[in-house]
This record gives structure tokens, C-alpha cells and sequence, in this order.
């Protein structure tokens, strides 16, 4: 058996694949709740995030028609550095960052839980990198399983 990869930022954990949500809020709290389960946030995050997403909306518009979602909250709501990671089975909606009205179907789903506001502006940096490959992108879309996307995240230095 292949050994997997470790990577600071992701666990297999609060790393998953083919879910469904019925709505955003729904798919936040999921992602909260796993990443409580792995003692890296507090019990307040969930609702941090989701209050957060209201005002600052994470959803990105991306080419081929992808989309994503980086929510993130205060640096005080977290206990250990992780990314929840899902991918989704069928999109939920977003709101476009920066736009009051514009909407994205968000595919997949970063959820950072990161001890400082320095970290979360490196790893949207590196994100917003990746996002822009296209490329990586098309590669990133065939991963369905977690060894693979813990490695490719490796990879590409966001770990």
C-alpha cells in the first residue's frame, strides 16, 4: 500500500469526496463539525463562518465553468491549522466574493481553519495560483479520492 503523503494543512478527516448538501449553510456546518471532530477549531466556528460568509461572500467563478468556495473566519476560531476539503456531488450556491447579488455554483469546498490572518493571506494567495491554472485545474477535476488530492496539494507547495 502507497504511503500517504502527510500535509500540514490536510487531514483525511476533514478531506471528502461525491457529497451533497441542500444548501451552502448545510455543507459549512458539516465541514465545521469535522474539523471540531479533529480538535482544530472551537465550537464556535461553524457559526463564525456561516455569519462571515454573509457579509463576505468566498464563492469564485472560475474557467470551464468550475466553481469554488474559500470560507475562512477569524484566526481567534481556530485551534490548529487545517483545510476541510469537499468536493460536491452537486453544487450548492455561493455568493460571488466581492458582489452583493451575483451568484456561483460552488464544486468544491476549501474551508480554512488558519491561527493567523498572515496564513489566510498566503493560502488564498496560493489558491487563488492554483485557481488560475488551468491546467492543474482540469487535473485537480479528475482526483476523487484523498491520497491523490493530499499529494497533488503537496505538489503544488500548499502544505
Amino acid at each position: 500500500m502507497e504511503k500517504m503523503q502527510t500535509n500540514h494543512f490536510f487531514s483525511d478527516r476533514v478531506v471528502d469526496f461525491n457529497q451533497s448538501f441542500p444548501d451552502r449553510d448545510a455543507a459549512l456546518r458539516i465541514v465545521a463539525d469535522r474539523l471540531l471532530a479533529v480538535g482544530a477549531v472551537k465550537p464556535t466556528f461553524g457559526e463564525a463562518i456561516i455569519t462571515r460568509e454573509q457579509t463576505y461572500p468566498t464563492g469564485l467563478q472560475l474557467n470551464g465553468g468550475i466553481g469554488v468556495a474559500i470560507p475562512h473566519t477569524d484566526a481567534d476560531q481556530v485551534l490548529q491549522d487545517q483545510i476541510g476539503f469537499v468536493a460536491l456531488k452537486s453544487p450548492v450556491t455561493f455568493r460571488q466574493m466581492a458582489s452583493a447579488t451575483e451568484v456561483v455554483s460552488v464544486n468544491y469546498l476549501f474551508v480554512l481553519a488558519l491561527k493567523t490572518a498572515h496564513q489566510q493571506l498566503d493560502m488564498l494567495q496560493k489558491l487563488m495560483g492554483l485557481f488560475a491554472d488551468d491546467q492543474a485545474m482540469a487535473e485537480f477535476q479528475k482526483i476523487s479520492a484523498v491520497g491523490p488530492f493530499i499529494t497533488f496539494m503537496t505538489e503544488r507547495g500548499i502544505s
